[in-house]
């Protein structure tokens, strides 16, 4: 067959096009007539042609209200120009000397002082109701085992974790629950718990409502807590608190000697003075050890420790108990 064939004509349509045509031309003004009268019925038709008169009526009356304003004395009055200030020259091409040099610090702002957490400051002070309301444990607590994983990261849970309000964390751990206030703020952490405040969360949860918060009993030591009563955070003291023989950072604030109003002036100026000593003597040991050689293959000794009451303090010295005034 060549390419470029004629095809055979289509057969025509049984029904002409012009009778399809009127038909469907029928049928749609049927329709919108009924349409109508069915709008009619409704008044809808009615509250178009309202709709429209008021637009334009709206639309005439701000035209007019316009061409009032333009017309009005005000309107063509001149605008009153901004005063024009004097152009700004360069002192230097000028030759005009220097309000103010290097050498003369008059124009310089007051510096502000080394230690901006100074300002505003109140006084720490603690009184025998801390002291007494300080926590206690019979059983230790294992730091950094509840609510870790295999690997030893902590787990982190936005939805089914409780949030600690020592350090703000969202995790899925045993926390209190404060028998006093109720509220979110007795809610710790069993980590928070044993380094911030001493005490055991097992021993905390099974004594049920009987177990006050720390904020209740006036010991929370957050930074939150603190900045309310013009205290100064205290940062990751843990470390410093346990080197110290104290068994928290709760218990170092108010029975240490770093804690002001801890006990009288002359009590604390006493601590001072044997802190100064203890270490001296620390920084002769060292120098001492430094200068022994020991052999290479000599046992470890192990650290020292004394006992204050029921609880074993390690990291502790001779010297330093003997200086304290306390027995070995």
């Amino acid at each position: 067959m060549a390419r470029f064939a004629k095809r055979a004509p289509h057969a025509a349509s049984a029904v002409p096009s012009s009778d399809v045509t009127c038909a469907y031309e029928a049928e749609r003004a049927a329709r919108i007539a009924s349409n109508k009268a069915r709008m009619m019925r409704l008044g809808l038709l009615d509250a178009s042609a309202a709709l429209s008169q008021a637009a334009t009526a709206a639309r005439v009356t701000a035209r007019h209200a316009r061409q009032r304003r333009a017309a009005s004395p005000l309107a063509s009055a001149p605008r009153r120009a901004a005063p024009r200030l004097p152009p700004r020259r360069s002192g230097r091409l000028t030759g005009a000397a220097p309000t103010a040099s290097l050498e003369d610090e008059s124009w310089r702002a007051p510096a502000a002082p080394d230690d901006a957490r100074a300002i505003n400051v109140h006084p720490e002070t603690y009184t025998a109701e801390h002291r007494a309301a300080l926590g206690t444990s019979r059983t230790p607590w294992v730091l950094f085992v509840d609510g870790y994983d295999a690997s030893g990261a902590r787990i982190y849970d936005a939805q089914r974790g409780a949030t600690c309000h020592q350090c703000r964390q969202k995790t899925v751990c045993k926390h209190t629950s404060c028998g006093g206030c109720g509220e979110l703020r007795g809610q710790f952490c069993g980590d928070c718990l044993w380094m911030r405040y001493g005490e055991n969360v097992d021993e905390a949860v099974a004594a049920g409502d009987a177990w006050r918060c720390p904020p209740c009993r006036d010991l929370c030591n957050c930074s939150f807590c603190r900045q309310k009563k013009g205290w100064p955070p205290t940062g990751t003291m843990y470390r410093r608190a346990i080197r110290e023989g104290f068994e928290s950072v709760a218990h170092y604030l108010v029975l240490g000697a770093d804690a002001p109003g801890a006990g009288t002036e002359e009590e604390a100026a006493e601590k001072k003075e044997e802190k100064e000593e203890v270490k001296e003597e620390e920084k002769e040991e060292e120098k001492e050890e430094d200068n022994t050689d020991a052999p290479a293959d000599a046992p470890a000794t192990p650290p020292l420790q004394r006992t204050r009451g029921a609880k074993t303090y390690p990291w502790e010295s001779a010297r330093r108990v003997r200086a304290r005034g306390e027995a070995w």
